[in-house]
């Protein structure tokens, strides 16, 4: 018989048991509901400020246009049209999957939305949300805020779909040229990302609360079982083993279940216990793990780490976390990351650890690394594309009086003089070097190049039979070339292509001798073939060039395209020729790929899109050399060496020269008299009062005067932005006296 206080001690030992266990209960649930609450207002901070930091990346990148821009290096229309074309390639992925950059004017029109094409260029200032917020408004609101930034909150269509979807964006405000940038989130994909976290914390306290529930329930029994115990030994015990056996097969259900690898191990790597999620992670079945140990699974150059690894876990009772590789059951590596512990069983030692497949972590860190490097080369690009204008604005400069003087003295000079044949060789030279700048303005990408509807096989025969001049006897060039559907090209440029390429095909040869290829044919590409290349669908001229030479590693082919990179010997090459050539390519908005294994020779392919529904431009213009009648032309240009040639040959052309090095005082001058002069010719790139607001003085003082404009550099000005500013003609430097004749004398017979 069990006493009356022994019943009392029973009674009051469950009820402590069940509030001990409603109260833990209770407190579990209010912290899990925490941590949820916590988790939602963590995650949209951080997915606000994901879009303030994404904006933000693209305001850098659009920082160095800018720069030029303050600097007066472009006009305000090619820095928005550069702006433009930047962010448009501006497309990232998220957690939601793509998302994009947008570009809009402070008046409402749109400049940029890749995702929605057709509204590029339209006038979206009453668009309005379902909840009647006018969205571009209230972004350009936040834009031209005090702060120049800031978040905006409306419900827009999602593309593609026809319901209205919440969604915050953050824009910043570009003032100097009257637009903002952003991007943004729809609320519906943050809120799935936190519906999933609170499910999957409801449904582990969910199992908690079970499994507590059932460990309070299985004390319970065990004090009605010890009640019992005095009369039904027996009994008991084998309730209690039943009880325990359960317990067990719960612990290994919620072991098998879990998403993580979890195995258990003896110290010197046999493995004990695996669930089916470690054994996935490798390729093997669990019965096949268990025959072996973490060393058979472990690559070689991981042991010594794996070794430290453990010298840790003997000293502290724990490793990790730690990253490693594990061999595949079909052969390949997969990386993880580790953490472990010691437990002990029956007084044995074990480790007990825990594995996570980081595959997916690992190919977006990769993924994140190209884009810096691609971010990095596009910066080096820019800063030597700059140079290289630079360099040919200077080298332009010295090449007019080398140019000029020639021409002047192959005039003066009779046809059977023997001088004749150095100023010959002076004159052609110099020629060359000309050439040599528009190949640096080529690939620095600020020459605009004379496109034309071309048939470019007619180009590449005519270059063909000059290379073979230069290619040595042991090289043979094997040509097929097919009649092609007119492309918009530069007849200089296709020239450049082949003779670049070419040269590079015989110098990868040597004196081993071997055979260029070269075909032209027409093609057309398909949708089935895109994947993997930068080409649109559509009918293209491939051109071709293979060669049976060295060839070229991975390493080598990621570097070709960059300015002064060459594998040549010293006097071999500079290193300007693929680039030059990719420059172009990419001008045509062609596209360049290029074949090679070491040892196997070297094959570039390059698609030109083809111009349909056109006719080939043909030029049949005769030029001639008119001369003057003494009419007064005012000449500035602060280079005194161009200056003087040029006066020479104006001059010498029949008109009477005023020159001045200094646009200043050649502004006093016309306003003194401005009447006195029939023609102004000023240089671009002069100190204080460049040429085109030394135009602008002029033309307020009289409005009719002609004024043509010159330049060695022509990045900040072109054709088009010349006439607009009322400037009626423009020349690029080095200019010859035939072009100088017969622009003088057009801009003298319009007048």
């Amino acid at each position: 018989m069990i006493s009356g206080n022994h019943k009392s001690v029973l009674k009051f030992a469950r009820i402590k048991i069940i509030g001990i266990g409603l109260i833990l209960c209770l407190v579990f649930a209010c912290f899990s509901s925490y941590l949820a609450y916590q988790y939602m207002g963590k995650t949209k901070e951080q997915r606000l400020d994901h879009l303030k930091q994404t904006v933000q990346i693209a305001i850098n990148s659009i920082e160095p246009i800018l720069v030029e821009y303050r600097a007066q290096n472009i006009s305000m229309e090619d820095t928005l049209e550069q702006v433009r074309n930047l962010v448009r390639r501006m497309t990232y992925n998220d957690h939601a999957g793509k998302n994009y950059i947008f570009m809009s004017a402070y008046d409402g029109i749109m400049l940029v939305q890749p995702f929605e094409p057709k509204k590029e260029m339209t006038d979206l200032w009453d668009l309005k949300g379902s909840r009647g917020v006018y969205i571009i408004r209230s972004l350009i609101k936040a834009a031209k805020s005090k702060e120049g930034q800031g978040y905006v909150t409306y419900h827009y269509k999602r593309p593609g779909q026809t319901s209205f979807q919440e969604k915050i964006s953050f824009v910043v405000g570009i003032p100097e040229l009257g637009c903002y940038i952003g991007t943004g989130q729809y609320m519906t994909d943050l809120r799935k990302s936190q519906l999933a976290y609170i499910t999957r914390v409801v449904g582990l306290t969910s199992v908690l609360l079970i499994l507590l529930l059932i460990l309070v329930r299985a004390s319970m029994k065990e004090i009605s079982k010890q009640n019992r115990m005095l009369h039904r030994e027996n009994e008991s015990l084998k309730m209690t083993e039943k009880a325990l056996q359960g317990s067990e097969t719960k612990y290994r259900e919620l072991v098998e279940q879990s998403p993580i690898g979890l195995a258990l191990t003896r110290l010197d790597g046999k493995f004990i216990s695996v669930n089916s999620a470690y054994a996935d992670i490798i390729g093997y079945r669990v019965d096949d793990l268990l025959q072996f140990t973490f060393w058979d699974i472990t690559p070689k150059e991981y042991i010594p780490d794996d070794q430290q690894q453990m010298e840790l876990l003997t000293s502290t009772g724990q490793y990790g976390p730690y990253e490693k590789k594990y061999i595949h059951k079909n052969g390949h590596l997969v990386p993880v990351r580790l953490n472990g512990i010691i437990v002990t069983r029956n007084g044995e030692k074990f480790i007990w650890s825990s594995v996570e497949d980081i595959s997916a972590l690992k190919k977006a860190e990769n993924e994140k690394n190209k884009l810096a490097e691609k971010l990095q080369q596009s910066y080096k690009m820019e800063a030597i594309g700059t140079l290289a204008g630079g360099i040919a604005h200077d080298f332009n400069n010295i090449l007019v009086p080398i140019i000029g003087y020639a021409e002047m003295l192959l005039d003066e000079v009779e046809e059977d003089s023997r001088s004749r044949i150095g100023l010959n060789q002076i004159y052609n030279s110099s020629l060359r070097a000309k050439d040599l700048v528009k190949q640096i303005l080529t690939f620095s990408r600020q020459e605009k190049s004379e496109f034309k509807l071309l048939e470019i096989q007619t180009i590449i025969k005519e270059a063909l039979k000059l290379i073979r001049s230069t290619v040595p006897t042991t090289i043979d060039i094997e040509h097929n070339i097919h009649d092609c559907s007119p492309v918009k090209a530069d007849v200089t440029q296709i020239h450049q292509i082949i003779m670049n390429l070419s040269t590079n095909a015989y110098h990868a040869m040597g004196n081993n001798g071997g055979v260029i290829k070269v075909n032209l044919e027409e093609i057309e590409i398909g949708k089935q073939v895109l994947k993997n290349t930068e080409l649109d669908a559509g009918q293209y001229v491939r051109l071709t060039v293979s060669d049976q030479g060295i060839g070229m590693d991975r390493d080598v082919i990621k570097k070709i395209y960059n300015p002064f990179f060459t594998t040549k010997e010293l006097g071999k090459g500079t290193g300007m020729g693929l680039s030059v050539v990719h420059g172009i390519v990419k001008n045509m908005k062609g596209t360049i790929q290029v074949n090679s294994e070491p040892g196997k020779g070297t094959e570039f392919n390059i698609y030109f899109p083809v111009e349909k529904n056109s006719f080939t431009e043909q030029n049949n213009q005769t030029q001639k050399t008119d001369k003057g009648s003494g009419e007064n032309i005012l000449l500035v240009d602060d280079e005194d060496s161009v200056g003087e040639i040029e006066k020479l040959m104006i001059e010498q052309l029949g008109y009477e020269v005023t020159l001045h090095g200094s646009s200043i005082a050649a502004l006093k001058v016309f306003r003194s008299n401005p009447d006195k002069f029939d023609l102004v010719i000023t240089d671009l790139a002069m100190p204080k009062l460049p040429g085109d607001k030394f135009a602008a003085e002029l033309i307020k003082i009289r409005p009719d005067i002609p004024i043509l404009l010159y330049t060695g550099f022509s990045d900040t000005m072109s054709q088009e932005n010349v006439a607009s500013s009322g400037i009626k003609g423009f020349l690029n430097k080095p200019v010859g006296m035939q072009d100088l004749s017969l622009k003088i004398r057009e801009m003298l017979d319009t007048k």
